[in-house]
């Protein structure tokens, strides 16, 4: 086994752009080359494998994923500009994903033709992992009522060169739904999970910038530093590589767009 791989985490806003077109998700995936990928807005249509499964089928991968809510997905709305998302996009907050699961959606949305004519489907994140899995669970963090799903942080355990190293991949809240009672009780798992003497890697997309991670998310660096958002014109970094002092980053970067809103992020880490 390898003392050393590569990990990359992107969200993927359920392969679509905010007019609701699609984007080549699994190739730009795979192009990534990444030994382990962390995977944030994952979408899979009602009774069809997801975008997670998709690349790990064409990537000979082991896969594991996590539900964080149930809704639709838009199809291309024919007044589609050249901009990633309309500004009402933006002040509506429904980006062409629609959610349900954890409460309704207003009457003025649930009433839309794209809504009603979206596919039904269901979001959440995944681990995509070319390096053997020899353990896998599921965190479960507080439900915020502003919150139109459930955050369940993906845990793996990889065996690299005889040694476990644990990966974890996350997709928090909004600072304003309430996320550091996620923060807090995330840092307990991490504890729990040994993060100050043992090799562990949590990467996704935060919602937040980097030293308001490193604030809230203890006993861990940095390993990438770049802007990734909006991926159009990124003015701040939302998606990170965050690593304990049992590993060392030997090169990281941000990825180029590959049509979401975010960019994604890629290290090379190597055990000590």
């Amino acid at each position: 086994m390898p003392r050393s791989l590569t990990v990359a985490s992107v969200n993927l806003h359920a392969g679509i752009d905010g007019w609701g077109r699609p984007f080549n998700a699994v190739e730009s995936c795979l192009a990534m080359n990444a030994d382990v990928l962390l995977i944030q807005e994952n979408w899979a249509n009602e009774g069809e494998p997801s975008i997670a499964q998709q690349i790990g089928d064409a990537s000979h991968a082991e896969v594991i994923e996590t539900t964080y809510a149930t809704g639709r997905r838009g199809h291309p709305m024919p007044n589609a500009s050249s901009k990633w998302l309309s500004s009402k996009g933006f002040l509506g907050h429904d980006h062409s994903l629609y959610f349900d699961s954890a409460k309704p959606l207003s009457r003025k949305i649930a009433s839309r033709q794209h809504f009603l004519d979206a596919s039904q489907g269901s979001w959440g994140t995944a681990i995509v992992s070319k390096l053997p899995l020899t353990s896998t669970s599921v965190l479960e963090l507080p439900y915020l009522r502003r919150d139109r799903s459930h955050r369940r942080p993906l845990v793996a355990t990889i065996d690299l060169d005889g040694e476990e190293l644990t990966v974890i991949c996350v997709h928090m809240s909004h600072l304003t739904y309430g996320s550091v009672l996620h923060f807090n009780q995330f840092n307990k798992s991490l504890r729990s999970l040994g993060v100050r003497s043992k090799p562990i890697i949590v990467g996704g997309d935060m919602n937040n910038w980097g030293p308001p991670v490193l604030a809230q998310v203890r006993d861990v660096r940095r390993a990438v530093r770049g802007r990734t958002w909006p991926a159009w014109k990124p003015h701040s970094q939302l998606d990170h590589l965050l690593v304990s002092d049992s590993l060392e980053v030997t090169g990281a970067r941000v990825l180029s767009d590959i049509g979401s809103d975010h960019l994604p992020v890629s290290a090379t880490i190597s055990l000590r």
